[in-house]
């Protein structure tokens, strides 16, 4: 399904959920499109083989999915997410898959990931870049033109793109559902991601869509206000619970502090990824301490 933005911009909206995401569509005098982790029948209503550029906003599996089925793109990602989109071992390292041994024993990590659609082979085929994006670059597309946003936080690469002419924003993976934010990746960082959102809010867009919302926003200061501050709500769960008695990361992630449900084992895997991510900006103000190895406790 498309929804129109304006006659030459139009959001992808995937007909499927969890891994894979919303897209951006230009169809201009350059046609491209803005991440590629729709379901493959949303995809070809854009005809993948008239497409010149595939921007990707960042480099995790339910954006880049589709980077295959566009065979005459150019493909294109900010610097600091090319590698992992390069090359397999990269990919892994980056999304932290090798640390499940570490941080989920006992559970199989081929079963779960073929559930979700994320082996190796789901994605071999995707591992190339032909040029990268820089913050501030503008775009020109023919008609219409755009800005480029680095926003990390949700990986270190992460991009936003603004539209000023439309007065629209997509934000990708500053994603703006309720399960939001996230921050699970080797080089993901929550203090970025507040900073990146600040300076979303300080563009004061119109209008706003994300990768895994299906619908155009128009109150992007309060939303994205609300977002942002669900994660020092995080970190305040975490602080308060160290506060009562020490405990480890598990001991922790059990809490639910982060997700609600641990619906699948990658779900519980991302709530201990981002719980470590918080324990170090804890450690680093000093409202926390390592009492023991791996235990911690309020101070």
């Amino acid at each position: 399904m498309l929804l129109d933005i304006d006659d030459k911009i139009k959001l992808v909206l995937s007909e499927t959920g969890f891994t894979f995401c919303n897209c951006l569509y230009i169809d201009d005098k350059i046609q491209a499109i803005i991440d590629t982790g729709a379901d493959i029948g949303s995809l070809q209503a854009v005809h993948p083989e008239n497409i010149d550029r595939v921007i990707n906003s960042h480099h995790h599996i339910d954006h880049t999915r589709g980077n295959k089925f566009f065979a005459n793109a150019q493909i294109s990602i900010h610097e600091f997410d090319a590698e992992p989109l390069s090359n397999i071992e990269a990919f892994e390292h980056f999304n932290s898959f090798d640390r499940w041994p570490e941080l989920m024993p006992g559970t199989n990590y081929e079963d779960t990931a073929k559930s979700l659609g994320l082996l190796k082979e789901d994605f071999a085929d995707n591992f190339k870049v032909d040029n990268t994006l820089n913050d501030g670059e503008i775009i020109d597309f023919g008609k219409t033109k755009m800005q480029v946003i680095h926003t990390p936080g949700h990986s270190k690469g992460h991009c936003s793109f603004w539209f000023p002419e439309q007065d629209f924003l997509f934000c990708g993976d500053i994603c703006l559902t309720k399960a939001g934010p996230w921050y699970g990746e080797l080089f993901s960082n929550p203090g970025d991601m507040i900073d990146s959102i600040n300076k979303l809010i300080e563009l004061k867009p119109g209008r706003m869509a994300s990768c895994h919302i299906k619908k155009v926003c128009t109150d992007s200061t309060a939303r994205l206000t609300e977002f942002r501050d669900r994660i020092y709500k995080r970190e305040e769960r975490i602080l308060k619970y160290l506060t009562g008695s020490p405990a480890n990361i598990d001991q922790i992630a059990q809490q639910k502090l982060i997700y609600r449900m641990h619906v699948t084992p990658f779900v519980l895997f991302w709530e201990k990824l981002m719980v470590l991510k918080h324990i170090q900006r804890l450690l680093e103000s000093g409202m926390i301490e390592e009492v023991e190895p791996g235990i911690y406790q309020a101070k």
